[in-house]
């Protein structure tokens, strides 16, 4: 399988979804030299598809983060390739208010899922990390994910009248984006791409921003 071109259609199949979304706005965003697609709207505050690529790594990523009212999770999924194999799939719905434990991967029977790393400390008890067997699982696993992203929109809509706990939601949204914007990976790779400052800025700003 060419994971180049699967993950350029994922990309755009994630897109279609919020595109088709009502009263779903993009964002304009400035130009880093690769696809980021940045939406708001009245059922979640930011959600952001990021799709890299260079001659040595294929990275989708999609985050999605509710208003500061409204207790649903954090909806992260990252899947990094080479052209010809799949490094991982990460997937999670990361607390806000709600338990850790949040059954989002019931039914879900991939075979080579890998432990919670101990760096995942924001994430939940859930955290979904895993290496495909196969093309067939991969497909499955994506198949999966894009579901559950429909799903996770339809939703949150409506839970937004948690204003009694704005403040605790703000503290756990901003300590997610606080730790995400800290990987040092991330980090090291952007920093050789768009140097220091403008990497500082895009972790901070675009994929991982507080509310302030």
């Amino acid at each position: 399988m060419n994971y180049k071109e699967y993950l350029d259609d994922l990309t755009l199949e994630f897109k279609n979804i919020l595109d088709n979304e009502e009263y779903v706005y993009p964002i304009p965003t400035e130009d880093f030299g690769w696809q980021n697609y940045r939406y708001e709207c009245d059922i979640f505050r930011l959600a952001h598809i990021e799709r890299y690529s260079d001659n040595k790594i294929e990275v989708l990523h999609l985050t999605t983060f509710p208003h500061c009212w409204d207790e649903a999770p954090i909806f992260g999924l990252d899947i990094i390739t080479t052209e010809n194999t799949v490094i991982g799939c990460y997937m999670d719905m990361s607390p806000t208010l709600y338990l850790k434990d949040i059954p989002f991967d019931e039914g879900m029977d991939f075979q080579d899922r890998k432990p919670i790393p101990e760096w995942a400390t924001v994430f939940s008890d859930r955290f979904i990390l895993l290496k495909p067997k196969d093309d067939v699982e991969f497909k499955r696993f994506c198949d999966w994910a894009t579901n559950k992203y429909v799903d996770y929109l339809d939703n949150i809509i409506g839970q937004r009248h948690f204003i009694d706990k704005k403040d605790r939601i703000i503290e756990s949204q901003n300590r997610y984006c606080e730790v995400q914007s800290k990987n040092p990976r991330t980090l090291s790779v952007l920093k050789n791409l768009i140097g220091e400052e403008r990497a500082k800025y895009f972790m901070e700003n675009i994929l991982f921003p507080k509310i302030i």
